[in-house]
């Protein structure tokens, strides 16, 4: 009975203590009285900081005592343990008897007849209710200004957070089985009251329950697990989970309804998916098919007419036509000319895709299917030949998979067309120059696009440095890749018909973005192009398309913030600037909002993620502590036994600190994550404010409907979750747009609120530098610098502050001060160099003064220096290299006709006396092999018979090598690509060859023997012809057969 007061007493002191993972919103009632004054008043410079001491509150006077520790906590006994209700009973809410206290303690003198008995529970049920055991409620681990386990790193925490008074609500120490039993998952069926709200239910506040080792924090619900054959369940939970990256789950989903014939369900299914991706074409074609199988024409119809206008797909607009040719069959009625028609509306808009080949041969034999005769003079006949003729010239001009062939039908169209062939050239020549430049880019775009992955189920894209990224952004660049390379006019038709590029370069754009609709940039490139090429209505599509699927980026939003500023169609007055302002923050409010829902997210995750593992912790515990107690039987064995408790001590100790840096691990990578979210928030609201300083000015006065940036400064602070920056941007406005003293307050109520931001100490010291009041800068500075200095591992990041402090000092200070400040400098950061420290007075950011070395004497300073590689003279003493031996076997005997000086050029070369052969540039001898002069008269015969004996006899003349190439030529071959990069029509020497063979070219006839030359004929018919006039102009004797 003692316990169970104890801990009644406990539960009763826990309602007051705060629930960290309550909504941030401020309770009735709640709240620093001075805040909601100040913030119900318009925000006025002069006035709004005056009271900053009582609006402010540090983090350690706003922090709430934290709860007690499990330590601390009483244990429960056996007999307080409660009965959990059935699970269909769970969730419906009953109240709760509260027991009456005296004292301080319960009196159950009246309740003993409710008192529910509960059997003890026996060593071996631990593992039945271990999923549910937990401890006294927690504080979350997050950014909260109450965390006092955040990391000094986190400087930038926002000061918003701590404004925020803690929120009372009741402690909650469910039963185990209880929250497992009521809790919610999504799309369950059971409600389950918001544990994080001040108003819960009845059977969720403080009841009577008992109070394990390990308590899952009060504002998280774990979800009910879904049986195994739940598999829709399943699927639905993780598509309310995440939405847009489980896009397996999506289809998991839309599949199993669809394999159960729940048609109802999977048409529910397939207009959700859509909602997150309109622009997915093989999901619409599924959804297609399916209605088609049931055939349900008419939805068909209406499914086709919302998506095939959004979403540029061959895919889709195949199906499309698949569909109309299976509704009106060719050979009935007048369903040709609907066929027809429904070609003519595919082909312009994917018609231009490079694997649209197929609808354009279709539509092609489709026209050659129609009444008339190719060839024949009726009217019908004409008119049939116009239409194939003008379709094989649209065809023949887009470079497709099939342009190839379409040409050669087409040129066998023409001149099986005209008995004489010429019209049919001449139509031909007219279209030729189109089909090449559509030929030789077909080669090029099926080159870029063969590393495109062209789906339309896009995925978020990964973080650098884990699973995927590599991969995504060979994706990003591929399609980059393919769409600059059609701006580049491959077909030269920008000139000529600047729809057709511009749609082209829309459509790669669009195909890009139905792959790629988590990636801004891609959204961002293609409304550029779009305003660049006066396409507005084309670029707001793509922002407004890109806000939807990106709401969180601020690229898409700036974006078209920045857009819809440019606008001048308003009215004058307070009404224009009032709806121009509401236009123009409408994109910014957006990503806003989704950033605010992001923290929230990851926070909730966070807590999730921490009440997984305590339980996990705590089944292990209990499984442990069952299995000890199941092996402990027999009389022999000694509960007194030091060596096994020890050892089970210490391994729960390891658990123990295993169990803790994974809570400590979670907590940092939420931490991280939300700091992230929060700089970003900040930067937004940054851009807000500025951008209604130029649409609405600094605001009008108090009850204005024109708020201008003061009104969005107030309202962001707020909503909070506010770092530095943004009160660094609002002060900066105010001085340099309005030289107002509210500037200064601004600065000081920063302060404040972010006392150990170095960044906002330093923006502040360079204002109060801007204002010559070094006295307050000085201040400020040691201020900071005496705060962060308490700590060792802080030191690091007062170096910034010192440096530019330093800088301002060496430039306007006092020597003793210079003195005084780089001995601080020196003994907190010894690693600095002294000349360093020391040369950083005098210089500035383009000159260095103290690195200059004057030329005192130019004849020893400033000798020219000679290239490494540069050629000795003939005066410098050279030192012979050792030449390797040569053995004696391998020398050969020159033969007694070389030893003649004539014959001296047909030996090798040998070293220079002067120039040495080895200090030649790439290996080559500086004195060159010379050619063979022509000797004539005797010594030529002589020459010729020595040369002669040599090749009979065999004698053992060194061979020389091919004479080297001269430098010039061998730098020309080293510049010139290598074969294989060049891509165009190759020259073929053989061919050349070949060809020459085969060409007769007859000789000049002379006067004489013109009569005998054969007018044609093969070579072999006429050689002797040639022969006998050949001897007969030059005689007999050239070496001819006679």
């Amino acid at each position: 009975m003692a316990d169970m007061d104890a801990e009644m007493a406990f539960l009763e002191a826990q309602k007051q203590e705060y629930d960290p993972a309550a909504d941030f919103s401020l309770a009735p009632g709640q709240g620093n009285q001075d805040d909601e004054e100040e913030e119900e008043e318009e925000y006025d410079p002069d006035s709004a900081f005056s009271n900053a001491q009582e609006e402010t509150r540090s983090p350690s006077a706003q922090a709430v005592p934290m709860a007690e520790s499990a330590t601390n906590t009483p244990q429960p006994t056996a007999e307080s343990t409660l009965k959990a209700p059935p699970a269909e009973m769970s969730a419906v809410p009953t109240p709760q008897k509260q027991p009456r206290t005296k004292g301080g303690f319960v009196d159950e003198s009246e309740d003993d007849e409710d008192e529910v008995l509960v059997a003890k529970p026996k060593a071996g049920s631990a593992l039945l209710n271990a999923a549910g055991v937990s401890e006294s409620p927690q504080r979350s681990v997050t950014l909260s200004p109450n965390n006092t386990h955040a990391p000094q790193a986190m400087s930038s925490i926002s000061a918003q957070d701590q404004g925020v008074p803690a929120v009372q609500s009741p402690s909650v120490v469910a039963p185990d089985t209880v929250s497992l039993a009521s809790a919610t998952v999504p799309n369950g069926d059971a409600p389950v009251p918001d544990a994080t709200k001040t108003g819960t239910s009845d059977n969720m506040k403080a009841a009577p329950a008992q109070t394990p080792a390990f308590a899952t924090p009060a504002s998280v619900s774990l979800p009910k697990p879904r049986l195994p054959q739940d598999t829709v369940g399943r699927l639905e939970d993780r598509v309310a989970e995440d939405p847009r990256g489980d896009i397996e789950a999506w289809l998991g989903l839309i599949d199993e309804h669809r394999k159960r014939h729940k048609v109802d369900e999977a048409r529910a299914a397939f207009e959700r998916f859509f909602q997150v991706f309109p622009s997915a074409a093989e999901i619409w074609v599924q959804y297609v098919n399916m209605e088609t199988e049931l055939e349900n024409f008419h939805q068909v119809e209406q499914i086709f007419g919302r998506s095939i206008q959004n979403t540029p797909s061959l895919l889709l607009y195949s199906s499309y036509i698949e569909y109309v040719r299976r509704r009106y069959p060719l050979e009935e009625g007048d369903n040709r000319k609907i066929i027809v028609q429904a070609y003519e509306f595919v082909l312009p808009h994917v018609g231009i895709d490079i694997n649209a080949g197929k609808l354009w041969t279709d539509y092609i034999e489709i026209l050659k299917s129609g009444p008339g005769i190719l060839g024949g003079n009726g009217w019908q006949d004409m008119q049939k030949m116009d239409i194939l003729r003008k379709a094989y010239q649209r065809a023949i001009a887009v470079p497709t998979n099939a342009t190839l062939e379409i040409w050669r039908e087409y040129d066998r169209f023409e001149m099986n067309l005209h008995p004489n062939k010429t019209q049919g050239r001449k139509h031909l020549q007219e279209r030729s120059a189109s089909y090449m430049t559509a030929r030789s880019a077909v080669t090029v775009a099926e080159n870029i696009t063969r590393s495109v992955n062209r789906t339309t189920l896009p995925k978020l894209p990964p973080v650098p440095g884990f699973d995927g990224a590599d991969e995504y952004m060979k994706q990003v660049q591929a399609w980059k890749n393919w769409v600059e390379w059609e701006k580049t006019d491959p077909l030269e038709i920008k000139e000529d018909d600047r729809d057709t590029y511009n749609k082209r370069v829309l459509y790669i754009y669009k195909n890009a973005l139905a792959a790629l609709r988590f990636w801004p940039e891609m959204w961002f490139n293609a409304a550029e192009w779009s305003f660049q090429n006066n396409l507005t209505d084309e670029g707001n599509t793509f922002l407004k398309s890109g806000m939807d699927a990106n709401p969180e980026s601020c690229l898409i939003a700036f974006k078209r913030s920045h857009h819809l500023e440019l606008r001048t169609d308003f009215e004058d007055g307070d009404a224009g600037l009032i709806e121009k302002g509401k236009l123009v923050r409408e994109p910014l409010d957006t990503v806003l909002n989704t950033l605010y829902d992001l923290i929230t997210k990851v926070k909730k995750r966070e807590e999730r993620s921490i009440a997984m593992a305590k339980e996990h912790f705590a089944a292990q515990q209990a499984a442990e502590e069952a299995a000890r107690a199941g092996s402990q039987k027999g009389p022999d064995v000694e509960d007194d036994d030091d060596e096994e408790n020890s050892a089970a001590a210490r391994r729960q100790k390891e658990k123990q600190a295993i169990f803790d840096a994974q809570v400590q691990g979670i907590s940092t990578a939420a931490n991280g994550e939300i700091l992230t979210l929060k700089k970003t928030l900040t930067y937004a609201w940054i851009a807000l404010m500025r951008a209604m300083r130029r649409v609405q000015g600094k605001g009008g006065a108090k009850g204005s409907s024109v708020p201008g940036f003061r009104g969005v400064f107030g309202e962001a602070r707020k909503k909070g979750k506010l770092l530095s920056d943004a009160y660094v941007a609002s002060a900066l406005i105010e001085h340099h747009c309005y030289q107002d003293a509210a500037a200064g307050k601004i600065f000081e109520r920063g302060m404040r609120l972010f006392p150990d931001d170095e960044s906002f100490a330093l923006e502040y010291i360079k204002h109060l530098i801007k204002l010559n009041d070094a006295t307050n800068a000085r201040a400020v500075f040691e201020t900071i610098i005496n705060r962060l200095t308490q700590k060792s591992e802080n030191i690091q990041r007062t170096k910034p502050l010192f440096l530019f402090f330093h800088d301002y000092e060496s430039q306007f200070g006092d020597l003793a001060q210079i003195n005084k400040l780089e001995q601080r400098m020196a003994t907190l950061f010894p690693e600095d160099p002294l000349l360093e420290r020391f040369t950083s007075r005098f210089k500035s950011t383009t000159f260095d003064p103290t690195v200059v070395r004057p030329v005192i004497s130019p004849r020893t300073q400033m000798r020219p220096a000679m290239p490494m590689n540069a050629v000795k003279t003939v005066e410098e003493p050279q030192q012979a290299a050792p030449q390797p031996p040569v053995p004696e076997q391998h020398r050969l005997q020159s033969p007694a006709p070389f030893n003649s000086p004539r014959l001296g050029h047909l030996m090798p070369a040998t070293n220079s006396p002067k120039r040495p052969l080895e200090d030649a540039d790439n290996d080559q001898p500086r004195k060159m092999i010379r050619g063979e002069s022509p000797l004539k008269g005797a010594a030529g015969r002589r020459l010729d018979a020595a040369r002669r004996n040599n090749a009979v006899g065999g004698g053992n003349t060194p061979v020389t090598g091919p004479s080297p190439l001269p430098k010039g030529v061998n730098f020309l071959l080293g510049i010139i690509p290598p074969a294989h990069t060049y891509q165009a029509t190759r020259f073929q020497p053989e061919a050349m060859v070949n060809l020459l063979r085969s060409i007769t070219v007859p000789l000049p006839a002379g006067p004489s023997s013109a009569s005998a030359m054969p007018a044609a004929g093969p070579p072999a018919a006429h050689i002797g012809a040639q022969l006998q006039n050949i001897q007969a102009r030059y005689g007999v004797g050239l070496g001819y057969p006679q």
